[in-house]
């Protein structure tokens, strides 16, 4: 967003920059602060400079949230895209801030925990559980 801060005109961009790639961590950190510049930009007269800032700042933490984040968590415990982003959706609703590290971290356990469940009983040659309607129906 650095670069949007440069072309725009706004004052100080490198540190504006900084401070909205420190406040990403933080749910709603980066959007408050290119917020803040579209205000900015929009009360010194420059309407366009501000309108662009902010769609910009949308669309890059709109990916960086939706695709950049669940890819680099999921690589590294081996998690698919949408379990992740699952996790991390399900987790910032359940515990708020905390829930965007619980939440991925309890995925990850689950998933481990059904990967193991799913080795053992390969190798213990229930592999017909496995199957989709493979158990007995109750009646």
């Amino acid at each position: 967003l650095a670069i949007a801060y440069i072309v725009a005109g706004l004052p100080h961009p490198v540190t504006v920059g900084v401070a909205t790639g420190i406040l990403a961590v933080i749910p709603f950190g980066a959007p408050v602060v290119f917020g803040a510049a579209a205000l900015y930009l929009a009360a010194a007269g420059s309407t366009t400079a501000a309108i662009a800032v902010f769609s910009f700042g949308v669309v890059v933490v709109f990916l960086a949230d939706h695709f950049v984040r669940p890819v680099l968590i999921g690589g590294a415990v081996r998690l698919p895209f949408l379990w992740v982003l699952l996790g991390i959706l399900g987790g910032l609703e359940s515990f708020g801030i905390l829930g965007l590290f619980i939440g991925p971290a309890v995925m990850a356990a689950l998933i481990s925990l059904w990967r193991e469940w799913t080795d053992i009983a390969a190798a213990e040659g229930h592999a017909d559980v496995l199957r989709p309607g493979a158990l007995p129906e109750r009646h």
